[in-house]
């Protein structure tokens, strides 16, 4: 890996996002290291970066040139749908009555393109209940700051789906006082039987 690293600018650059990252978490939350396979799985996401489509969103005003978020959600490498949908939460008489299912792993990658670099980004996530990042149990809601490289700068996030429902990934970006809040859904868990009632996405 360190090989491929030394010849592979993206990768390079994903892996150091990464440390960047998990280093903040760490001295911020204070939790448990993450998993060894976790930059491992970061890279593969960013191998794929090429494959399915963005769906970029512009900020207003003078950083509207600067910036676009891509949100691709994904169980690995499938490909994505068109545009990604709200959902409501079901109600709790819907959700049928049974053993607890076991947890499972799903990534959601954040692609950002950056026309010029920027510094002092606040990247927040906010997670559903039954939604959390691998690492950090618990945890719903999630700050962070990044600096952005010209160009394009991927991001994959290891999320743990806890049990089956429905809701929608949330994130705000917020630089130089510029606010924007972007809403798609997370993968499902395979034991929800509860078809998610689709919704235009915000704006």
């Amino acid at each position: 890996m360190r090989a491929h690293l030394e010849h592979c600018q993206s990768c390079a650059r994903q892996a150091e996002i990464e440390a960047v990252l998990k280093d903040e978490l760490a001295s911020r939350y204070a939790v448990p290291a993450a998993s060894a396979d976790f930059e491992s799985r970061v890279l593969a996401a960013a191998s794929g970066s090429g494959q399915g489509r963005k769906v970029h969103l512009a900020w207003g005003g003078a950083v509207a040139a600067a910036l676009v978020l891509g949100l691709m959600l994904g169980r690995g490498m499938p490909e994505p749908d068109p545009v990604p949908q709200l959902a409501s939460e079901p109600a709790p008489e819907e959700q049928s009555a049974g053993p607890m299912p076991e947890p499972v792993d799903r990534t959601v990658r954040l692609a950002f393109t950056a026309g010029e670099p920027l510094d002092n980004v606040t990247l927040t996530l906010a997670l559903p209940p039954h939604v959390e990042l691998s690492g950090l149990p618990g945890q719903h809601r999630v700050s962070w700051q990044v600096s952005l490289e010209q160009g394009d700068n991927v991001l994959a996030l290891p999320l743990k789906i806890l049990f089956p429902g429905a809701g929608e990934l949330i994130a705000e970006l917020d630089a130089n006082g510029r606010q924007k809040v972007f809403r798609a859904v997370v993968p499902q868990h395979p034991g929800n039987s509860v078809p998610n009632e689709q919704e235009e996405p915000a704006t």
